[in-house]
């Protein structure tokens, strides 16, 4: 089902969601704009743990909070992707090129892979990838005017002929 521009998130963004953190308003629009339909989000089916063991180890929650953190963001039906062997090889030498955890790598694999881009809140990854052109980071002004145009194209009535 092709609910709009599809973009993949890591775990940095997802945490937001649960989370205060700082920029946690561009989280927010990312994934409403995701249930408004005008953006499909996609990542690894590693994100629900990585997102849940960040959750775990925050002091202000507790297993409950992580249980439903987990189950919305199954609710959310974000297009999780089971690891492949293609996907697993690309992130290895991605892993070693930008020398990045295997984790951050599959995330830029799948991203390459589905022909989109990767958003993440991870500065410093983002600086050892940056080179790719594969990822966005959060905040930049590339991914202030890509939200802008999504949501004036949202807004824009449908003209019929």
């Amino acid at each position: 089902m092709d609910r709009g521009f599809r973009t993949l998130i890591d775990a940095s963004v997802a945490v937001k969601w649960f989370v205060n953190e700082e920029h946690r308003n561009l989280a927010l629009k990312l994934r409403d704009m995701h249930v408004s339909g005008s953006v499909t989000l996609i990542a690894p089916d590693l994100l629900v743990y990585e997102v849940a063991n960040a959750l775990r180890y925050n002091p202000y929650l507790n297993v409950g909070d992580v249980e439903r953190a987990v189950e919305s963001i199954y609710k959310l039906h974000i297009e999780l992707y089971s690891p492949t062997i293609d996907l697993m090889t690309d992130a290895a030498r991605k892993a070693e090129k930008y020398n990045i955890t295997f984790y951050d790598a599959a995330y830029l694999s799948l991203a390459e892979r589905e022909t989109c881009r990767m958003i993440t809140a991870d500065k410093k990854l983002y600086d050892k990838v940056k080179n790719s052109k594969l990822a966005l980071l959060i905040p930049s002004e590339e991914l202030n005017e890509l939200i802008s145009k999504l949501t004036e194209k949202q807004e824009t009535p449908i003209k019929l002929p």
